[in-house]
């Protein structure tokens, strides 16, 4: 079995996922880790409410893990090998 890697994982999410796909992937996970615990504690309006917040905010955290931080992982690893 394989190792688990935070730089695999970074490398995958940066470059062999789709941007779409990885978008709707950080807004499901954002939705879901927050929509769900707000439903069954506040109903369904809350979790509308805070699931949609939350899928945002992990899109927007998404967008700026690639245009931040990715090149500069992908740069400085590149310059190791």
């Amino acid at each position: 079995m394989p190792e688990f890697s935070w730089s695999a994982l970074f490398e995958f999410i940066g470059h062999d996922l789709s941007p779409v796909r990885a978008v709707i992937a950080f807004f499901l996970i954002g939705y879901l880790a927050v929509g769900l615990p707000v439903y069954f504690r506040q109903g369904a309006a809350s979790r509308d409410i805070w699931g949609t917040a939350a899928g945002v905010t992990m899109a927007a955290i998404y967008a700026a893990f690639i245009i931040g931080v990715y090149p500069v992982l992908h740069h400085s690893a590149s310059l190791l090998h």
